[in-house]
């Protein structure tokens, strides 16, 4: 027997709590009761009528017979024909993840899995059980274990792909641990279906529980834009520099047309060839831009329509960096590698002093100053270049030594990042001494030759050594030395550090207090704090705007997601892996289902009934005869 109504749970839930009250009832019932007679022999005659313990006993496994009949008629209590087969228990896994999007012919590729799964919801046998899990960027579960095809079916009319990335592993570990701990009939057979559009690895587990994946749809082409970078014009005007990039994820040459443009105007494009399997990359100067946002599409030869069948990954969002000149004070006796390499910044505006001709008044409306061969002191970030001993000196300096053997260079400091000082060549250097907060970046067996120190709302960084008589300023360092030094001085963010903001990951929002954020369909939602920062995640490309009036802001978020943009994915043949297009559902996914099978005749429930009927009969009749008699 197997209940078809409730689960055992909740029959379970159902019956305790009856029991529970009546068991109540029955402790209540020894409290003595008041009466007020008139007479002495009345009184008596009261009390003798009370309930023996043994009646009350009795009218209570009466009670609680009665309960557990009603809670039966409720789980509509069936019993399977002789040599039935067992019931199956089946997790369907719908795999709703970006590439699901991707059309082949009429039909998109989440619609082939949606016919599939409706297949097998029609193959349900009235025993069996099926829980439906959508997959995105986490599994969740569409409803619980159930045999009702209506309601399933009613389910997978309303589901969509998203454009996110999927874990299907995840998942069906999710599933496995489901199935595991689910109330089912002794001897259920339970299994996983995964329905994809590519097989997944999912590593095998002794648990008894069967898994099968289900690719569907045939390989297509695709073209994708994997890389949307801007970057503003060394010069501070308005405008950027803009580096883009397209992948051909196809085993065939494609060609297609590439735009670059804003919402309303189109600025360029040219016809591109990719070859199978390779990359095409392109850079352009855009110069007076009046606006910041800016988008690169990818559309079919000649514009006559989308460029292939996975429109998501042919479109990259962009925001033009703002113009914001920066005005850098160099004080040098002459220095042309110093003066060139600070004209490679974007946005520098570099006023350049002799010693001789240096006063505090230079520092009136800059933002940075680099020194070389001085050390004065100085209210903004600086930046020195072998610094000598004076009383305005910021930093202890030691007399110049031959340089010795360099210990390795410290690479958790933002001037630090990607540099390679090695086997670095001076004539001499001076030991710069630290205090308690510096940060030793460079060292010899002598002492400290890089030292970095904040505090006090002022960065400074002084450099031990003469530029002239090194062969640093011949190393490709150089440049990246004095271009993260003014990154740090300027509190600019790093983009190959940041990163592109990118569907499905976590975006990082500056600022503090609540701010709303409208996405690109026009839905409004708020960020969460996360290790005390506000941060959100995007749910598609586009651009967000963050925030209302004067204090907007605007965020493109670009689907730079390889996985998903791979249509051809791994359809490799192997054990429990199954392709299917189009026809009948396999019979590997549907295997154990029989539709046709019915229960007995009679269900028992009626009888069920009819007992509590005889057992009420019996306890009126039992009441009746204490009163009576």
């Amino acid at each position: 027997m197997h209940l078809t109504g409730l689960s055992v749970t909740e029959f379970t839930l159902i019956f305790s709590g009856a029991v529970i009250l009546l068991l109540l009832a029955y402790l209540l019932s020894f409290r003595r009761r008041t009466a007020v007679m008139a007479t002495d022999p009345l009184w008596r005659r009261v009390v003798g009528r009370r309930r023996t313990p043994f009646r009350k006993l009795l009218a209570l496994l009466l009670q609680i017979l009665i309960a557990l009949f009603f809670a039966l008629t409720l789980g509509d209590p069936r019993f399977p024909a002789a040599g039935a087969r067992p019931a199956v228990a089946q997790v369907m896994v719908l795999d709703a993840s970006a590439s699901m999007e991707a059309r082949e012919g009429s039909r998109t590729r989440f619609e082939r899995v949606i016919d599939l799964a409706r297949q097998v919801i029609e193959a349900l046998g009235p025993r069996d059980r099926m829980m439906l899990l959508l997959l995105a960027d986490a599994p969740r579960p569409l409803t619980e274990f159930t045999s009702d095809k209506g309601r399933l079916r009613t389910l997978l009319a309303g589901l969509e792909p998203v454009p996110l990335s999927d874990d299907v592993p995840e998942a069906v570990r999710f599933a496995r641990s489901i199935l595991r701990t689910a109330d089912l009939a002794t001897g259920t057979h339970r299994r996983v279906v995964v329905l994809s559009d590519r097989f997944h690895a999912i590593p095998d587990e002794e648990d008894g529980i069967e898994v099968r994946q289900v690719a569907v749809g045939t390989v297509t082409e695709n073209l994708a834009i994997t890389a949307l970078e801007l970057r503003p014009l060394r010069s501070g005007a308005p405008g950027a520099e803009v580096y883009l990039e397209v992948a051909n994820r196809g085993r065939a040459p494609r060609a297609a047309r590439l735009s670059l443009h804003t919402p309303d105007n189109l600025l360029g494009g040219e016809e591109i060839n990719v070859p199978a399997g390779g990359r095409f990359s392109r850079a352009w100067v855009l110069r007076g831009l009046a606006e910041r946002r800016l988008m690169a599409t990818l559309s079919a030869p000649g514009m006559v329509g989308p460029a292939d069948e996975f429109a998501l990954d042919d479109r990259a969002y962009g925001l033009v960096p703002e113009a914001r000149p920066h005005k850098v004070l160099l004080v040098t006796s002459g220095n042309l590698f110093l003066e060139k390499v600070l004209e490679l910044y974007p946005g520098i505006q570099v006023r350049r002093l002799s010693p001789e001709a240096f006063s505090p008044a230079a520092f009136e409306d800059v933002q940075a100053a680099v020194f070389d061969g001085v050390c004065p002191r100085s209210p903004v970030p600086a930046l020195y270049f072998a610094p000598v001993p004076g009383p305005d000196c910021e930093f202890q300096v030691g007399a110049e030594e031959p340089l010795r053997a360099l210990q390795p260079l410290r690479g958790d400091h933002p001037v630090s990042r990607d540099l390679n000082l090695v086997d670095l060549q001076a004539a001499g250097a001076r030991r710069i001494q630290p205090s308690a907060t510096d940060r030793e970046l460079l060292t010899d067996a002598a002492g400290p030759l890089i030292l970095a120190r904040e505090g006090g709302g002022t960065k400074l960084l002084a450099v031990g050594f003469d530029l002239a008589r090194s062969d640093l300023p011949l190393r490709v360092a150089f440049p990246m030395l004095v271009h993260n030094t003014l990154r740090w001085f300027l509190g600019e963010a790093d983009e190959a550090q940041v990163g592109p903001n990118v569907s499905g990951q976590l975006v990082e929002i500056a600022g503090a207090g609540p701010r709303r954020i409208h996405d690109p369909r026009g839905q409004v939602f708020l960020p969460f704090s996360l290790g005390g920062r506000l941060r959100f995640v995007p749910r598609g490309p586009g651009f967000y705007r963050v925030g209302e009036g004067r204090a907007e802001e605007i965020l493109p978020v670009n689907f730079f997601l390889a996985k998903e943009s791979d249509l051809i994915g791994d359809r490799s043949p192997g054990e429990a892996r199954l392709l299917w297009e189009d026809g009948p559902a396999p019979p590997e996914i549907v295997a154990g289902f029989d539709p046709t099978e019915t229960h007995d005749a009679l269900p028992p429930w009626p009888r069920v009934l009819l007992a509590v009927v005889w057992l009420l009969l019996f306890d009126w009749l039992f009441f009746c005869f204490r009163i009576l008699f």
